[in-house]
């Protein structure tokens, strides 16, 4: 018989006679074989011991067990539990009777199948409360049988809770990318990106839970963080601009320069960050990739210290990569509208210009032959006139965005501007384009708007 074990030796394992403990910890999950192995001496039992069992005698063997910080149990028949270890022993009588029940279905399916090689597992879910568990469950080795299997139990709650916000992202995604074309096309640009901010804000506050973020995307002319979207944020300064450089340009724009994510848990403690919310205090900024390019960033802000954690930012880098497939998509379909467009008015123009010109040649035959008869040439001013407008309006059909950049800063909503709030205005310009546009730009804004077509009206 075995001595007692000293005050400085390892754990003694003793194995029933016959087991070989190569074989013994095949059998069980590796992360417990693994323990067993760095804490314990593992040594099969002597024939001629009394009493001798598979049981971990040696109360060291039970604490490395508890140092996994899971419960182990053998459980045999229909589920009873002949050992366990102290973490498993401190849940609730109905928690461990929904683990042996676990287990009692991989006994029964090892039973069904003996040969099962050791080693081989069953993974098993099952819910207790407001918690998620997984059980794996090996047979073991010294029982052909296969009616007693070795089982660690963990807590995999927040794993279970991490997939089922990966489920609802991907399904946000994909709705954010359901672009109808019966419900996209009516609009204009601005319209389409309201269409789609929309849909992001909803599934940022409710998925993932936040209130406060921007989208701005890089301009590839200039290399400048142009916002596009976002909510509770507050905007740059006047004269103030963010490009995609790593120095010098916030966390956003060191961000768009590595295409690494940036989480800030202390924005006081951080010389990178600059202001976004009021009393911001933390913040997570991730790259919108297209495949290997950075295409813009996506910044969320809260007022709470260390707010984000790397769930979070798996969540949003994955939300963020269907924001950048959407605005993408987004901008292709301006940049076809104008392509479209600008070819529609250059064969329309091509068509008209000898007509038009014709039209302009006799106008001014006439007028040199009516000198001095006031009202005839008014008339054949008029007609001049007329023949430009109606190349101007040509021409204004491909007026419109080449891209989403810029297209949502003027959205025909009311702006409370009180530099111009309540005052009259008047604009004289002899392009309509440009006259419609200023008026339309200043009652936005609160003002009283007269336009005129030139000075002589606007006196």
């Amino acid at each position: 018989m075995t001595s007692e074990p000293g005050p400085n030796s390892r754990a003694r394992l003793v194995l029933p006679s016959g087991v070989i403990s190569e074989d013994f910890l095949a059998g069980l999950p590796d992360v417990v074989s693994d323990v067993l192995r760095g804490t314990c001496d593992i040594m099969e039992a002597d024939p001629s011991s009394e009493g001798t069992s598979g049981e971990f005698s040696d109360p060291r063997v039970t604490a490395a067990l508890d140092g996994l910080g899971e419960g182990v149990a053998v459980v045999v028949g229909r589920g009873e539990i002949i050992w366990m270890n102290d973490r498993l022993a401190s849940h609730t009588p109905e928690m461990l009777r929904r683990f042996g029940d676990a287990c009692r279905e991989a006994i029964d399916d090892f039973s069904r199948h003996p040969e099962i090689a050791d080693g081989e597992s069953m993974r098993l879910d099952f819910r207790h409360g407001d918690r998620a568990f997984e059980v794996l469950c090996s047979p073991m080795p010294d029982d052909p049988a296969r009616n007693t299997v070795a089982a660690l139990v963990s807590d995999v709650t927040e794993l279970k809770r991490t997939e089922t916000m990966i489920e609802e992202i991907d399904r946000a995604g994909g709705d954010l990318l359901d672009l109808d074309p019966d419900t996209v096309n009516p609009l204009d640009v601005a319209s389409r990106l309201r269409l789609v901010e929309d849909k992001v804000v909803r599934t940022i506050r409710s998925v993932v839970g936040f209130e406060h973020f921007e989208i701005r995307l890089v301009d590839r002319r200039s290399g400048q963080l142009e916002l596009v979207m976002g909510s509770g944020m507050d905007p740059l300064s006047i004269g103030e601009r963010i490009f995609a450089k790593a120095e010098g340009n916030g966390i956003s724009g060191w961000v768009a320069a590595t295409g690494r994510a940036y989480l800030c848990q202390d924005t006081t403690a951080d010389d990178r960050y600059q202001t976004g919310i009021p009393d911001a205090r933390s913040s997570l900024t991730v790259p919108l990739r297209l495949r290997d390019r950075v295409v813009g960033v996506l910044n969320v802000e809260s007022d709470q210290t260390e707010a984000f954690d790397e769930r979070d930012q798996l969540l949003v880098e994955l939300y963020g990569r269907y924001i950048a497939m959407a605005v993408n998509i987004l901008d292709m379909l301006v940049v076809e509208r104008y392509t479209t467009n600008r070819t529609f008015s250059s064969t329309v123009l091509a068509e008209l210009g000898d007509p038009l010109d014709t039209i302009n040649r006799l106008a001014g035959e006439l007028r040199a032959t009516y000198i001095g008869d006031t009202s005839m040439l008014d008339r054949l001013d008029h007609i001049l006139k007329c023949v430009e407008t109606a190349r101007q309006r040509v021409l204004a059909c491909s007026s419109g965005p080449q891209t989403i950049l810029g297209a949502g800063e003027s959205k025909g909503e009311p702006i409370d501007d009180p530099i111009v709030r309540g005052r009259r205005i008047i604009v004289a310009d002899d392009e309509p384009t440009i006259r419609d546009a200023i008026q339309s730009l200043l009652e936005e804004r609160g003002a009283l708007v007269e336009s005129f077509p030139d000075g002589a009206g606007a006196i």
